[in-house]
């Protein structure tokens, strides 16, 4: 059960990135959890070192043992300058193990602001507890209550697929009345310029 105390820690985290400039609640969901597993891969590192060190049996790593790879490890990486952590993140980490994920995260002070807080809470309150799934519903929850703090945007490519779902013809209207920045307008002026455009 997420107590209080952790709230109060999740909720500074949030409170971090949303002064950073990330206000969509989606979005900071999104990067707490790549933020997250990134950690918990070197999590299952350190236990295959143990393993290793206790059986005397050489196993399959996550990072190379080179110093390049060993630099994307969390524990490696967490206590280092904010720069170089932001740089590592962008340019080794997320290529190499969350490929199709954007790093969203805007500067390098708010990214350490985040991976304190996260080590502080995992350190601290939720060290082997399996409370993952609570974690995630709590943060979940703030979606609900999230829309009276700023808009919701729907992510780019949701809006295309919608757009090719409902597939907008020249002879349509189209109305959205709480457009934001227009998303589902251009998208749809897209589509049609590319399937209509002589018309």
């Amino acid at each position: 059960m997420v107590t209080g105390a952790i709230k109060n820690k999740v909720d500074k985290i949030w409170t971090d990135i949303w002064a950073g400039g990330i206000t969509n609640p989606l979005t900071v969901i999104e990067q707490l959890t790549y933020l997250m597993f990134i950690r918990s891969l070197d999590e299952k590192e350190l236990a295959t070192e143990d393993f290793e060190n206790m059986a005397g049996e050489k196993m399959e790593h996550i990072f190379p043992a080179s110093a390049a790879g060993q630099s994307m490890r969390w524990s490696r990486f967490k206590d280092k300058d904010s720069r170089e952590i932001f740089l590592t993140m962008q340019q080794r980490v997320f290529p190499r193990y969350m490929d199709d994920a954007m790093f969203l995260i805007p500067t390098p002070q708010v990214l350490q602001k985040i991976i304190t807080g996260l080590e502080d809470l995992y350190t601290h309150d939720i060290a082997d507890l399996d409370m993952q799934g609570d974690l995630y519903e709590y943060m979940l929850g703030k979606l609900a209550t999230a829309g009276r703090n700023g808009q919701f945007r729907t992510p780019l490519h949701i809006i295309d697929m919608m757009v090719e779902l409902v597939q907008p013809t020249p002879d349509d209207f189209i109305c959205d009345p709480a457009c934001g920045t227009a998303g589902f307008l251009v998208s749809s002026a897209k589509y049609v310029r590319k399937h209509y455009g002589d018309d």
